[in-house]
């Protein structure tokens, strides 16, 4: 027998709700004796929102745990959407016909059910980290369900979800947006900018100023040695040595630049050379020396300077490799993660990775004389790494904990910090985030199975709280086509810059490699004439810090397309922004917005 607690939380004025009614759940138990459980559960309204609960006990011995809101079913032809975490948007199309796409990774624990049957948000209190998505479509009709995969998994909380009705003016997915921000700050999770720059002078530099990344060594990418030894391991590649930073900033300082600098592949082999090991400075690019003069050099001139570091991921060439430290899948195999310059990629446990690295490295840094936003690559664009190894074994909710203390000691020990992506479980501690949604394109975040929109779910969200560039294509968004820029307007985003982003022989590079017309869309520094032009085009991105900088401070409070391929951002401040992605005229507010162009108002 199942036992399925439901309850009701009441949280009064967070969503405009009335007369909600009851509405069924389907519960599937798919258990690991092959057998399956089914039962429908009616949550009874009482307050702002339902609650299904399903107790620990009941989640043991249990494979998967299909949750099927049938009110939020639909039938093909019907309006509405279904929004999943990251911001992809499923419309009830017809012709759909075994279409199935299922999605793991979420920024957000929020979902949107948007069907004329109302719009409700479900919110995911726990085992955020594990669950999927799945839409699917059969026979004419929709399912949308949330799944609860545990093979492998210890249960080790209530599954919890809560669905609240939106209404009116807030059954949007902006309304859905504003919904969950303003329970993040009511719940002390996030604090706006203005409040946290107060007290932050290295963060208020940063919201006021462009982040400019500078990848200066690297080995070739794909690796021809997958595993690398220091006898065998490819030669660096060496782009920007540490005297030639120096140049950036005088190139800088001449055109009126001011920046945060992120130093990418500075450390002992190049960018991902032989992590955990950093240290020391890589001696191609002018060793320990350089780097320190290097730093006071930038700083005397009124620069913030910081490293891009990782200590979660590993690689067997690292003279400091113990695959003890390295997380460990069920079966005690290591837990990996891609390959890249150095090779296969393990992922750390993130207990070890803390304990035993990032304290110690970040009071390296700190020595070296480094001060700002530090960042710290992958933690916040991928669940939290699950380890099994039975002498540090920590489930997603605990990888999430060590995770945040190493970011946390970081932050504390030279300004701030920053990592790579959006997801929000470290919301409370990140200051910005290299890009929120990981795509060389918008075109592209649409190619899977029933994905047909991407929204600003996320920037809604943390706008005013976390700075962001909105999409990896947006970084060096000055040198692309006006759409690309257009875009970074459109969502709020804070100007980034990459030295040298297009890094791999494949051509295979999120942040862009070329224009349609074939021209670089790359920053680069190996001539004089280069040096200048990139340094002209981070100087347009510090003229629209002047223009709209302030905005970095403000709330997306709503996001919407007024037509085809014509959308409109609104600021708390009420500030409107149209932006025309079509090649007629747009009249608004009897002002006509150019053809490819955008409008403040």
């Amino acid at each position: 027998m199942r036992h399925i607690s439901l309850f009701i939380v009441i949280l009064a004025g967070l969503c405009s709700c009335s007369r909600l009614e009851p509405k069924n759940v389907r519960l599937i138990y798919k258990n690991s004796d092959g057998t399956k459980d089914t039962v429908t559960v009616m949550l009874q309204p009482q307050g702002d929102c339902l609650t299904l609960n399903v107790a620990q006990e009941d989640l043991i011995g249990v494979d998967t745990l299909v949750v099927l809101p049938e009110f939020a079913h639909a039938q093909a032809g019907e309006k509405g959407s279904w929004i999943n975490p990251s911001g992809f948007v499923t419309y009830f199309k017809e012709g759909r016909e075994g279409c199935f796409y299922r999605h793991k990774k979420h920024p957000l624990p929020i979902i949107g059910y948007d069907t004329p049957r109302g719009f409700y948000m479900g919110y995911l209190r726990s085992y955020r980290y594990d669950v999927a998505t799945v839409s699917a479509a059969k026979d004419g009709h929709y399912t949308f369900s949330t799944e609860l995969p545990l093979v492998g998994i210890e249960p080790y909380e209530d599954f919890r979800m809560d669905f609240y009705l939106l209404q009116g003016e807030e059954a949007t997915y902006s309304g859905m947006g504003r919904l969950y921000r303003k329970m993040q700050i009511d719940n002390g999770v996030i604090v706006p900018l203005k409040e946290r720059v107060k007290t932050r002078p290295e963060l208020k530099y940063v919201v006021e100023n462009p982040e400019v990344r500078i990848r200066q060594c690297w080995k070739p990418v794909p690796t021809p040695v997958l595993d690398q030894t220091p006898e065998n391991e490819p030669a660096l590649r060496v782009k920007v040595t540490f005297g030639r930073v120096k140049d950036i900033v005088d190139e800088m300082k001449k055109q009126g630049v001011k920046a945060e600098l992120c130093l990418v592949g500075w450390n002992l082999k190049g960018h991902d050379g032989r992590f955990p090991t950093h240290l020391p400075p890589e001696p191609e690019l002018g060793g320990e020396a350089a780097l320190r003069d290097l730093i006071k050099y930038a700083q005397s001139n009124g620069f913030q300077i910081v490293p891009h570091i990782c200590t979660c991921d590993a690689y067997k060439v690292s003279e400091d490799w113990n695959e003890d430290d390295v997380a460990k899948y069920p079966d005690g195999s290591l837990s990996t993660h891609a390959i890249y310059g150095s090779g296969r990629m393990y992922n750390m446990c993130y207990k070890v990775a803390y304990e035993k690295n990032a304290q110690k490295l970040h009071d390296a840094l700190v020595d070296l004389g480094f001060r700002g936003i530090l960042y710290n690559d992958v933690y916040s664009i991928v669940p939290p790494t699950v380890c099994d190894d039975p002498d540090h074994p920590v489930n997603s909710k605990e990888a999430q904990m060590w995770g945040r203390k190493t970011l946390e000691d970081g932050a504390r020990k030279l300004g701030g910090i920053a990592s790579e992506g959006g997801y929000d479980h470290f919301a409370s501690i990140l200051d910005y985030s290299l890009y929120a949604i990981f795509s060389d394109s918008y075109e592209n975040v649409n190619v899977k199975p029933m994905r047909d929109a991407y929204i600003p779910l996320w920037h809604i969200v943390y706008n005013g709280t976390i700075l962001s560039c909105p999409i990896s294509s947006c970084v060096n968004y000055t040198v692309k086509e006006p759409s690309i820029a257009m875009k970074q307007l459109e969502y709020g985003g804070h100007p980034t810059y990459y030295f040298y982003s297009a890094h791999r022989d494949d051509n295979a590079n999120w942040m862009g490699g070329r224009t349609q017309t074939g021209v670089s869309k790359d920053l680069l520094c190996g001539t004089q004439q280069e040096l200048e032009e990139a340094v002209a085009a981070i100087k347009k991105g510090c003229d629209h810090l002047a223009e709209y900088g302030h905005l970095q401070y403000e709330f997306m409070e709503d996001h919407s397309e007024l037509a085809p391929q014509v959308f409109r951002t609104i600021w708390s401040d009420g500030t409107e922004l149209i932006c025309n992605y079509t090649d007629k005229p747009y009249t608004y507010k009897n002002i006509k917005v150019e053809p490819e162009g955008y409008m403040y108002f």
